[in-house]
């Protein structure tokens, strides 16, 4: 689950090239301020999208990340304001004030230390701990968000999971879960509330399919997208112990699938074939779990797409292409899933991940 104000997070190299069936809803104009991640200049891009028009516009060009080398992950906390960002060359986490008006940086402090290479991150309820993978590391940091946004690692942080851990997301019911891309896992930790310690589920790890790289939630259902198997798997979760049970239920996708994300009303799910080049969507039945894929998917993407994220209302998709140094919008219509594509931002490096500030 994504506890932040609204983030769009994306992989390594984003440029986005989009079209698309048109849809019948069109998106309500909004004030945003779009982040992008650059990971081999690292430096974090601007764009800023007016009332009153969908055209996002460079907003200052690039503001550098300094000590932060190779900035992989943005994530909003959801409360104080703050950016948080893994560095994926210098093994550390640092977080950076962002003025609204201009999105220009401010490093807040020094980054804290993590793992080999870490990748992905998420906040847990309220924001209180943040979770990062260590790709390299096999394992996951967990630290304690302090009242001026500084990082405390909590005890026993790092914690061991599976092998290539790509993926971490905390359910609404505050459980954490790490996809392990070589492992064909997923492991399920619980948190201690109060300390932020982890520890794993009885019956963790849970077997998945080949190359497992991303988990998203949809009611009592967890989705997980298989790279190397280029596949859906459904699995039900238990509210109350964090278990995931297979449901027996699969869907194919586009080949090498790298992201997953949900719509506001939880009934489609999207996701990034990053060999593909496109973006298939999904209406999930939310009785069974089970995916069918809407009218006019798969949507054509730029070249090589690895992340999603919806904005806070559900009115846009956010797709990062790895190899077109770009970021794409799409318009998404709440009726039928279908989406538009509204336009595409080019960014001048590798742009690993998109926050959206509104």
């Amino acid at each position: 689950m994504k506890w932040r104000l609204a983030a769009v997070l994306v992989g390594v190299a984003t440029s986005l090239s989009l079209a698309g069936c048109g849809s019948s809803q069109k998106p309500a104009p909004v004030a945003q301020l779009a982040l992008v991640a650059n990971l081999d200049l690292n430096s974090v891009s601007r764009f800023t999208l007016g009332i009153g028009s969908q055209q996002l516009a460079g907003a200052g060009g690039a503001a550098a990340t300094g000590v932060c080398l190779s900035p992989r992950y943005l994530e909003m906390h959801p409360t104080n304001g703050l950016m948080y960002v893994t560095c994926q060359t210098s093994n550390n986490v640092a977080h950076f004030m962002v003025d609204r008006g201009t999105g220009l940086l401010t490093l807040v402090g020094a980054p804290v230390p993590a793992g080999a290479a870490p990748t992905t991150l998420e906040f847990g309820p309220q924001g209180k701990f943040l979770y990062v993978t260590n790709l390299n590391g096999n394992s996951l940091s967990v630290y304690a968000v302090q009242s001026d946004g500084g990082l405390k690692e909590v005890p026993g942080s790092p914690f061991a999971t599976g092998l290539l851990p790509y993926t971490v997301k905390v359910n609404d019911a505050g459980f954490v879960y790490v996809t392990n891309h070589n492992s064909n896992t997923v492991t399920v930790f619980r948190s201690d509330p109060a300390t932020g310690t982890l520890m794993e589920i009885a019956g963790s790890p849970f077997a998945s399919d080949l190359g497992p790289r991303a988990i998203e939630f949809s009611g009592k259902f967890a989705f997980v997208a298989n790279r190397v198997a280029d596949n859906i798997t459904v699995f039900t979760v238990d509210a109350s112990t964090g278990a995931l049970a297979a449901t027996g239920l699969a869907a194919p996708t586009g080949a090498d699938p790298r992201a997953l994300a949900v719509d506001a009303s939880g009934r489609f799910l999207y996701v990034a074939n990053n060999a593909a080049s496109n973006v298939q969507v999904f209406a999930m039945d939310g009785t069974t779990g089970g995916l069918k894929e809407i009218s006019g998917s798969p949507f054509a993407a730029g070249d090589g797409p690895l992340a999603l994220e919806m904005d806070s209302a559900g009115k846009l998709l956010y797709v990062a292409n790895s190899l077109g140094k770009s970021v794409t919008v799409f318009g998404v219509d709440s009726a039928t899933g279908r989406l538009q594509p509204q336009q595409t931002l080019a960014t001048p490096g590798f742009a690993c991940s998109v926050a959206v500030l509104e």
